[in-house]
């Protein structure tokens, strides 16, 4: 008597789980939403720069280059003030209130930019509209890295941050395409039609923070150390230390964000952080205020100086990325220490002028790196910091680091207005960027 033994049946692939298609479409629906809103605020933000030429050719305005570069300051200190304001904000009342509400601040006084008649009326808008751009950013790019995959942090920082040069792309491009019948006030106008839509979108669609995230610790955080004995760890549960044998109150056990962001540890990595930021957003931006009037200032066309703010801003997206692959292969530290230095050697060589076609390479270079910089710096201070606090450390960092951004324009129209020159404002840029590449390279290396 025989018996049929039957193989088994062949198993089958598991079905897929539609629960991750959910996750993987809201996280790239996240993403995109906080792109878009960095974008709008990256022509707002860079619109000034290219409208410059046309506004100190008005003369019912009443620019000079002096007065030109006080006025550009303006909205970075605005920026400055949102962003140290709406960072602890952000934590403890939600980050898609925060882009909201600061959305709707700067896309209001946008339009009050564009109807100015005065300068004085122009100035104050640009620093009420660069308080709401101060509270976008720090926002987005917490809300966006808590719903980034593991592992791709820095590529999705950079995905962000990357709407500051593609809004600058598109502020060139319309500037270049529409900028003789819009004139200056048409292109301020451009841009606020252009948040209205994006934070219309925002609202409908952003989520809030994940459920817990605020208190989840990241992975790639590095605890402070403690030494046995110390205040710290007299407290600690390893240490039976706590209130009832003398341990720290429940208020020294949970600071506030503000001040958990120099304690611990943190306070030398702080302080760093916003001297590197301080000086690549001085490089930065002074670049986009002031890299098409340095080129009228050379002789070059209107036409070929707004072809060089492009360049700089599309080096900016297109290298940026290739930058923020290496970054998650190797860390943030010498992709953003690089990147500084490859700013300040490109900067230095824009200096010298010359044949157009090697001048626009030199361009992209200096977008590659600073933007870089910038954008892999932000990822560095948010891995740096646990979860509860990192709206908080961005903020600082960005907040304290946009002195930078508001000296830039300041800067530029001083030395303009000396007559030392535009050569002169490049090598104070350079050294801005060179200056960040030290600052870094000073933060101690977590993994030694």
């Amino acid at each position: 008597m025989t018996t049929d033994v039957q193989a088994p049946a062949p198993a089958r692939p598991p079905a897929p789980d539609p629960t991750d298609r959910r996750t993987r479409a809201l996280t790239r629906a996240v993403v995109a939403l906080c792109t878009a809103a960095i974008t709008v605020e990256g022509f707002d933000l860079i619109v000034y720069g290219v409208a410059m030429p046309s506004m100190l050719a008005d003369s019912n305005l009443g620019f000079d280059k002096s007065l030109a570069g006080t006025l550009g300051s303006l909205v970075y200190l605005g920026m400055l003030i949102g962003a140290i304001v709406c960072g602890p904000l952000a934590d403890r009342l939600g980050r898609r209130r925060l882009v909201l509400a600061s959305g709707v601040i700067f896309t209001l006084f946008t339009v009050g930019c564009a109807v100015a008649a005065t300068p004085w009326q122009f100035g104050l808008f640009r620093l009420l509209a660069g308080i709401g751009m101060g509270g976008v950013m720090p926002s987005c790019v917490a809300l966006a890295k808590e719903y980034a995959p593991r592992g791709r942090s820095a590529l999705v920082a950079t995905i962000v941050l990357a709407g500051v040069p593609v809004g600058g792309v598109l502020a060139a491009l319309t500037a270049a395409a529409w900028g003789d019948s819009l004139g200056w006030r048409g292109l301020f106008g451009a841009g606020a039609a252009l948040s209205t839509l994006v934070f219309a979108g925002v609202y409908a669609l952003l989520p809030d923070s994940r459920p817990g995230a605020a208190d989840a610790p990241d992975p790639r955080a590095t605890p402070p150390t403690v030494s046995a004995g110390s205040p710290e760890s007299a407290g600690s549960p390893e240490s039976g230390g706590g209130l009832a044998s003398g341990g720290p109150t429940a208020e020294a056990k949970n600071p506030s964000p503000a001040r958990s962001v120099l304690s611990d540890g943190r306070a030398r990595t702080t302080v760093l952080f916003v001297v590197a930021n301080f000086a690549v957003l001085l490089a930065w931006y002074g670049l986009n205020t002031w890299l098409t009037q340095l080129m009228r200032e050379m002789d070059y066309p209107l036409g070929s100086a707004l072809q060089f703010t492009l360049v700089l801003n599309l080096g900016a997206v297109i290298g940026s990325f290739a930058i923020a692959a290496v970054a998650d292969r190797i860390g943030p530290r010498f992709v953003t220490i690089g990147s500084a230095a490859l700013s300040a050697v490109a900067v230095v060589g824009l200096s010298l002028g010359g044949n157009t076609v090697v001048v626009l390479c030199l361009t992209a270079l200096a977008g590659v790196g600073a933007h870089s910089s910038l954008t892999v710096l932000n990822d560095w201070v948010a891995s740096s910091y646990p979860a509860s606090i990192r709206a908080t450390a961005l903020g600082y960092v960005s907040g304290f680091g946009r002195g930078g951004a508001i000296v830039a324009p300041l800067l530029g129209g001083w030395i303009l207005t000396a007559s030392l020159g535009p050569t002169t404002v490049f090598y104070v840029f350079a050294a801005a960027a060179a200056l960040s590449a030290a600052a870094l390279l000073a933060i101690p290396d977590r993994r030694a």
